[in-house]
């Protein structure tokens, strides 16, 4: 969950996501267009043997024409599945570059807004709004939020361990209805003006992942060692 940090040269552009990209969509628009020419090959073939054997039985090259199509589908479907995952996870690893390049020595935290944090960052920054996807960064001062925004790493909200109380987990609301709830970290501290104050989050299983972790070993293990980076601090 925690990935040490690695020597990288200091600069906050996040880079190598343009040309990756790129090229899982022409590998995706190659195999669609395969696809295609395999039905089109298929369709040609049905044609020159109706009309040059009009009586012929053709009942088994349907169900080839049939089976080839669900296939050309179904490869469709999934390479379009893996190549949004990849774009994710390229992305969140050109953020997470990014953010070693201006401190080299954080720990990063893939992660989900709650709607308190939505609200938490509308208040400080209006004009900015909550993607599905933010990086967590913590250092030895302090625990900072990034989002990648336009290929560079935004800083959206910091806080220092000085002013934390308190890290643990909680329950909150997921999705716009909020019937379903899940678990998530929350971080109590005092703002500068000496309020209080509460920031929740989502852990994502991993980078370019969606899905969301439960309470478990791995949740535990980060409560314990953000709460131990507070004390330290």
């Amino acid at each position: 969950m925690l990935q040490h940090p690695d020597g990288v040269p200091r600069s906050g552009r996040a880079r190598g996501t343009g040309r990756t990209a790129r090229s899982s969509a022409r590998r995706l628009s190659t195999l669609r267009w395969v696809i295609v020419a395999v039905w089109l090959a298929l369709l040609v073939i049905r044609i020159i043997v109706v009309s040059t054997v009009p009586d012929a039985d053709l009942s088994w090259y349907g169900l080839v024409e049939f089976g080839s199509i669900g296939l050309g589908i179904v490869v469709i479907v999934v390479a379009v599945v893996r190549a949004a995952t990849a774009r994710r996870r390229q992305a969140d690893e050109a953020l997470a570059l990014a953010i070693r390049r201006i401190d080299p020595t954080v720990w990063l935290v893939p992660a989900a807004p709650t709607a308190e944090l939505d609200a938490a960052i509308a208040e400080v920054r209006p004009e900015v709004r909550l993607g599905a996807r933010v990086t967590w960064a913590f250092g030895a001062t302090e625990a900072s939020l990034w989002e990648l925004e336009e290929r560079r790493a935004t800083r959206l909200l910091v806080i220092r361990w000085s002013r934390v109380v308190h890290v643990g987990l909680e329950d909150v609301p997921i999705g716009r209805g909020g019937a379903r709830r899940a678990c998530a970290v929350a971080i109590h501290y005092v703002r500068p003006d000496d309020t209080p104050a509460v920031t929740t989050f989502f852990v994502r299983t991993g980078p370019g992942s969606q899905r969301l972790l439960g309470r478990g070993p791995r949740l535990g293990r980060l409560v314990a060692d953000l709460a131990r980076e507070r004390i330290v601090a």
